[in-house]
């Protein structure tokens, strides 16, 4: 993936702003589910484009919510029929774009060259939607050997803000057994934040396009 050039004052900047405008992460809201935040950003007919794809299961996942929609994919690996094998290839204009758990394995510069076609990609009003494992719950990222770059929601939030969207929303996902979410999200609480950890394993941002 190619790079840019990153002003790191500007990103520095941005970053702030997404800190003032939403606090620390104890004060993100949670929600179960990448799909069901993704899903309140579309309707039918949404055209839809997926960086990092896999095997294409997220298509059938959404026209559970909307019926109808315009699906295509982008991903390196060839054991899936994908329309674009690279973000650079990627052609046409989208309604939204997202990346699960993918910006994490990309260096700082590659990352923002991938929010900067994103950018290019979106239509004028469209959102971006990306994950990435939250860095207050470690193993989230450490464990996978692959991952390159920790990315705190502040600092992608502001990468994305960078390429030119406005932050909308940013969530803590977070879904358990009823028993654990009692231990984790009520009576460990004090402690976690005491310690500077998180029970919450993902972060969500959605962006819009101006």
């Amino acid at each position: 993936m190619g790079n840019i050039t990153l002003d790191w004052q500007q990103l520095y900047r941005q970053r702030q702003d997404i800190a003032d405008r939403f606090g620390d992460i104890w004060d993100l809201p949670i929600d179960k589910r990448y799909h069901r935040v993704l899903a309140r950003e579309g309707r039918g007919g949404v055209r839809l484009l997926e960086i990092g794809a896999g095997d294409r299961g997220l298509e059938r996942r959404m026209q559970e919510y909307w019926g109808d929609l315009k699906y295509l994919s982008c991903d390196i690996d060839p054991t899936f029929q994908h329309d674009f094998t690279h973000i650079d290839e990627a052609v046409g204009e989208y309604d939204l774009v997202c990346a699960f758990e993918l910006i994490e394995h990309l260096e700082l510069r590659a990352a923002g060259h991938m929010a900067q076609r994103m950018y290019e990609l979106t239509s004028s009003g469209g959102r971006v939607v990306l994950t990435t494992p939250n860095i207050f719950y470690p193993p989230a990222f450490m464990r996978d050997a692959t991952h390159v770059t920790p990315f705190c929601y502040d600092e992608l939030g502001g990468l994305l803000q960078l390429a030119g969207f406005r932050v909308t929303r940013i969530y803590r996902l977070y879904h358990d057994a009823v028993i654990k979410k009692l231990l984790r999200r009520y009576l460990a609480y004090p402690l976690f934040r005491l310690m500077g950890i998180d029970f919450a394993r993902q972060i969500i941002v959605v962006a819009e396009k101006p």
